[in-house]
């Protein structure tokens, strides 16, 4: 892709090339910018990661729903129950119909309002979402080459010529000037 044959996008009619920092002017035509390559030899965006970030999703709101409920179980005064692990899924359904005993068994006959479950699972699942998001953001961010050049790339941009005049400046650890240690 960093051909000079490359040719910018034509949006609505006009070159955008002339504007756009991506694309650099050559005498043989346009040529794609240094960074361009790096972030397009990336992991392929296929149907693991959707698939993933949907199991995220779904599991953090089976868990916050069932906090939810738990909390309005505690706020109520029946104690704080969790449901058993067979009953974490199966529940929800009945919490969300109405049925704040729904897997778990009560220990008081007093109940809590089901909006106020609702309310405070919502408010669970909008915490750990951004969490969540905030946590793969700073993940993909990290994986990104910033300022780095292939070899192709320094050569295209500053010349042979000079890439082996400054070699000692670019590569210190393999071209030294003076003595060896």
């Amino acid at each position: 892709m960093t051909e000079a044959s490359d040719e910018p996008p034509n949006v609505g009619g006009f070159r955008a090339l002339q504007t756009n920092p991506r694309y650099r002017r050559t005498s043989g035509g346009f040529i794609k910018g240094m960074t361009d390559s790096q972030h397009e030899d990336g992991y392929a965006w296929t149907w693991e990661p959707a698939v993933g970030a949907l199991t995220t999703v779904a599991i953090l709101g089976v868990m916050a729903l069932q906090a939810g409920r738990s909390l309005t179980l505690l706020i109520a005064g029946e104690g704080w129950q969790w449901p058993p692990s067979t009953a974490l899924v199966t529940s929800c359904w009945g919490i969300l119909t109405g049925n704040l005993h729904a897997g778990v068994t009560p220990t008081n006959p007093v109940t809590g309002s089901v909006v106020l479950a609702w309310a405070l699972a919502g408010a669970l699942f909008i915490a750990g979402l951004a969490a969540a998001t905030t946590l793969a953001l700073r993940v993909v961010a990290g994986r990104r080459f910033k300022g780095m050049a292939s070899a192709g790339q320094a050569e295209q941009l500053l010349g042979l010529g000079r890439l082996r005049a400054n070699r000692a400046v670019i590569r210190p650890d393999l071209y030294r000037t003076g003595q060896r240690r």
